[in-house]
């Protein structure tokens, strides 16, 4: 049983005269997303709605769009905070802060974006990060802006 392909139309290109084949599970797929997702790897923060600072959470952003963030953890380093994956998706709110490097177009300085962002899916991924990661489970969260986002310089 193999993947089923379906012709589309996605603009013209040199090889393909204007038409691409594209599996249908990834048609499918992009048809529900409202925002499209930008690749980048960020360092981020959070932790639970009232939290203790020290209790937090430290991760790397996967993709980030308009409307939300996917990011990457080691659940070892979750800082003594209580276990995200047990609070259930959508259930959960989240204090966010990422470190937006400086960069020619944006500023010369380092940056933070705030904001909340509310849980919708935890994924737990395969292996973990890093020497010795043995026996640490790596975890996924897509998450969706609750709040507007906040930028400092």
């Amino acid at each position: 049983m193999g993947t089923q392909l379906r012709r589309c139309r996605r603009g013209a290109t040199a090889d393909t005269g204007g038409e691409v084949e594209v599996p249908e599970e990834q048609e499918q797929i992009n048809e529900r997303r409202r925002h499209r997702r930008l690749p980048i790897r960020l360092p981020l923060e959070c932790r639970g709605r009232g939290e203790p600072r020290r209790r937090v959470l430290r991760g790397l952003t996967a993709n980030i769009s308009s409307g939300g963030i996917y990011f990457e953890y080691n659940l070892s380093n979750e800082g003594g905070s209580r276990s995200l994956e047990d609070v259930p998706a959508g259930d959960n709110l989240l204090d966010m802060e990422l470190t937006v490097p400086p960069g020619d177009g944006h500023s010369p300085y380092e940056g933070r974006v705030r904001t909340v962002v509310e849980i919708v899916r935890r994924e737990e991924l395969p292996g973990g990060a890093g020497a010795g990661a043995e026996g640490r489970r790596r975890i996924g969260l897509a998450c969706r802006f609750h709040e507007p986002l906040k930028l400092t310089f």
